[in-house]
């Protein structure tokens, strides 16, 4: 197998990623980048530098108007024109997860087994709306309406008898909305980092990196940053889904701020080219800037990219189950991409943020064998108290105070300072959402630098990596702080 000979355990690209560094450029010191955090139940959030917060501390009521506000962008900041009602749960491992009311999902021979041991189970089927799970995956509703906990039981009683069904969930990007940027604290810090053009070897040339995300800035930056990633236009079909890529950066409805995840798909995109300058990034939209994005979405296009010729996929997204199900709609999606590998003759990666609920309930995509798990560490590749973890994840890196590329606009006081993002803007932020790209980016480098395929670049990696207990193995890839 392929090495890199003569690099200390968890650093294979040496210091080609030097803390002291930004963009290949010395950085002037400076104080630690200020961030603001949202917490739900398992978890800790961070509020300035790496501080982990008890779990008394989420009594605070700024804290919990956050959370809110959050949930209610999530409910509205969808990407279909129509939204579906959204409903909030806490799971069995008291964590909240975000189930579309009254939906069950099922594959189609799941469904055929229903039908023919239960009767259907009072159950019928109403559109999919998604053609490349046509066929696939069969989404149903009880004939009789009933109450959304009525679903959720029928929902524990099919599980109970051995059929494959769930709930339809929203994926929140990184696994759980948990901390966002403070602009006013950390933009100076960053205000030098160098053209794209000046930043390095275009390690990952020739290698297709597709990010599912937010969607990407409309408005191409003029420092050279991303300008080569593609930017496809809104349509003007009347249907649920167009094939646009523009994150709006405040949706509908339309307050005048960024939206609470504004710039996420930006962000992770900027990650990958910082890692891999010389891949080529495609950028897919399948969730909305408020963190709202269905699991069906998320399995399209990541059959699309594949379609398309990535050669890695980075899902920064991610749900745990109201049962520790396995999201139906992605693990349908994870079969067709096999078969579209066997008919091109080659095997892409898929990579997913692990999430950032803080305990070890597996979060999916991630959690599925045939995904990269990715889990965020300190800058010192230290176990973090928000990041999941456990036997399942299988990489991890520093998800702290990450720089990347943002976007402008001025940011909601309700999770933020307010303060304005300008011309060519760059960002810190916090969470396992950008571990993955990284990882991504690193497979990409790993690819050309070792001349070897996806799956042997990951190989790769993992002997690379240094072992830290419940997160795979660690690589010091990008620095934190």
């Amino acid at each position: 197998m392929a090495r890199f000979p003569g690099r200390p355990a968890g650093r294979p690209f040496a210091d080609d990623y030097d803390a002291r560094l930004v963009g290949g450029r010395p950085r002037a010191a400076s104080a630690p980048a200020a961030m603001v955090g949202l917490r739900g139940p398992g978890s800790g959030y961070l509020r300035g530098l790496g501080r982990s917060l008890s779990p008394d501390d989420d009594a605070d009521e700024a804290v919990q108007r956050r959370r809110e506000a959050v949930i209610e962008r999530l409910r509205t900041g969808w990407t279909r024109r129509e939204a579906p009602e959204l409903e909030v749960v806490q799971n069995d491992y008291g964590s909240d997860v975000f189930p579309v009311a009254g939906e069950i999902l099922a594959a189609t021979a799941t469904w055929d087994d229903i039908q023919t041991e239960e009767g259907g189970a009072g159950l019928e089927v109403v559109p999919l709306g998604h053609p490349e799970l046509e066929g696939r995956v069969v989404r149903l509703r009880q004939a009789v309406p009933g109450t959304n906990e009525d679903v959720r039981e029928l929902v524990r009683s099919l599980q109970g008898r051995g059929h494959a069904v769930s709930m339809s969930y929203v994926t929140p990007l990184g696994g759980r909305p948990i901390m966002k940027p403070n602009s006013g604290e950390f933009a100076p810090q960053v205000a030098d980092f160098p053209a794209y053009q000046a930043a390095g070897p275009r390690y990952g040339e020739g290698v297709v990196v597709a990010v599912i995300d937010t969607g990407v800035t409309q408005d191409p930056r003029s420092d050279g940053w991303l300008a080569d990633v593609p930017r496809v236009a809104h349509d003007d079909a009347s249907t649920a889904h167009d094939d646009s890529n523009i994150d709006p950066l405040d949706a509908e409805p339309r307050d005048g701020w960024l939206d609470v995840y504004a710039g996420h798909g930006t962000f992770v995109a900027g990650v990958v080219a910082r890692v891999a300058p010389g891949a080529e990034i495609r950028v897919y939209k399948a969730v909305g800037p408020g963190g709202a994005g269905c699991e069906l979405d998320v399995a399209s296009a990541l059959i699309r990219a594949v379609r398309d010729g990535a050669h890695v996929v980075n899902l920064s997204l991610g749900t745990q189950t109201l049962f520790g199900e396995a999201s139906v709609p992605l693990g349908v999606a994870l079969d067709v991409v096999r078969e579209i590998e066997d008919e091109r003759g080659s095997v892409s990666v898929i990579v997913a943020s692990a999430g950032n609920y803080g305990d070890a309930v597996p979060t999916y995509p991630a959690a599925f064998g045939r995904v990269v798990a990715v889990g965020g560490l300190t800058a010192e590749l230290r176990p973090t108290t928000w990041s999941s973890r456990g036997p399942w994840v299988d990489i991890s890196t520093v998800g702290e105070d990450v720089v990347s590329t943002y976007v402008e606009g001025r940011q909601n006081p309700a999770f933020g300072s307010g303060a304005e993002f300008g011309e060519n803007p760059f960002a810190r932020w916090v969470g396992t959402s950008f571990a993955a790209p990284q990882v991504a980016g690193a497979i990409a480098r790993t690819m050309t630098e070792l001349g070897v395929s996806g799956p042997e670049a990951v190989n790769a990696l993992l002997a690379a990596g240094k072992p830290v207990a419940g997160f795979g193995k660690a690589l010091q890839i990008l620095p934190g702080a």
